[in-house]
């Protein structure tokens, strides 16, 4: 029988995994709701466009969980994630969502109760595993509902949700 600390881990990173998972779809059913102009667009000069922020949570989720955990180098070009000239393709974009978050899940599947208290070194910040799965996830997350509403602030009374509380799903919606 496993042990609560292995049980506890399990179900921390179950949720995490859940989370990056659960928002990957959230942003997908945004992007089909929208063209490339409007990926690229912003509200004002100085705000991001929802390209902008998959670039972001792609380049954060790759510094802190595929390299940070492992404790690997990363050169992270974080200022190009914010440029108004990175437009990449819808597809692209897709593409690095997927890979980077199917990454993070890998190397989240590979930790252990012990592993969750070691420190690592990342961004600067000595963290314990768990601080950043932590940081990370919730990160991702917050960055997931701001596409959410520049989708909607784009589509405004056109916008299809894609939860409500009739739907069935047997998991808590992000």
């Amino acid at each position: 029988m496993p042990s609560a600390a292995d049980q506890i881990t399990r179900e921390y990173l179950s949720e995490s995994i859940h989370l990056l998972e659960e928002s990957v779809r959230k942003i997908e059913h945004c992007l089909k709701q929208l063209d490339l102009n409007q990926v690229w667009w912003r509200p004002e000069p100085e705000l991001n466009s929802i390209g902008n922020l998959i670039l972001h949570i792609c380049g954060n989720l790759n510094q802190w969980a595929i390299n940070g955990i492992p404790a690997r180098q990363t050169e992270r070009q974080r200022e190009q994630e914010f440029s108004p000239d990175a437009r990449l393709s819808l597809d692209e974009l897709r593409g690095m969502l997927n890979q980077t978050v199917a990454q993070a899940v890998a190397s989240l599947h590979l930790l252990s109760p012990e592993t969750l208290l070691e420190t690592r070194q990342i961004q600067g910040f000595t963290v314990t595993v768990l601080g950043a799965i932590s940081h990370t996830v919730p990160h991702f997350v917050g960055h997931t509902h701001q596409i959410i509403y520049l989708t909607r602030l784009q589509r405004g009374k056109a916008y299809q949700f894609d939860w409500s509380p009739d739907s069935q799903q047997k998991r808590v919606p992000i």
